[in-house]
């Protein structure tokens, strides 16, 4: 899903990253995704106790033992939508 972004930016990173997306015959959001990926990647979040990609995608995990997550699972109010 893509979401739109408004920011402010130093115009002179502006600049050369649409002239890097010129050059490269790409959009200016792909160039500002995949530095924005890159950053990301080298500067990783790590996040106690959440092993799961899906989980670190999805902003982290809330800790709760079993017993708990099985408790929550059984109750009816969960299964009505």
């Amino acid at each position: 899903m893509r979401q739109k972004l408004g920011t402010s930016i130093n115009a002179r990173l502006l600049y050369r990253a649409k002239l890097l997306a010129f050059q490269e015959q790409k959009h200016l959001n792909e160039i500002i995704e995949e530095a924005l990926e890159q950053y990301l990647s080298e500067n990783r979040i790590k996040t106690k106790g959440c092993s799961s990609p899906a989980v670190k995608s999805t902003k982290g995990c809330i800790p709760a033992n079993a017993d708990l997550v099985k408790k929550v699972l059984e109750e009816e109010a969960f299964f009505e939508v």
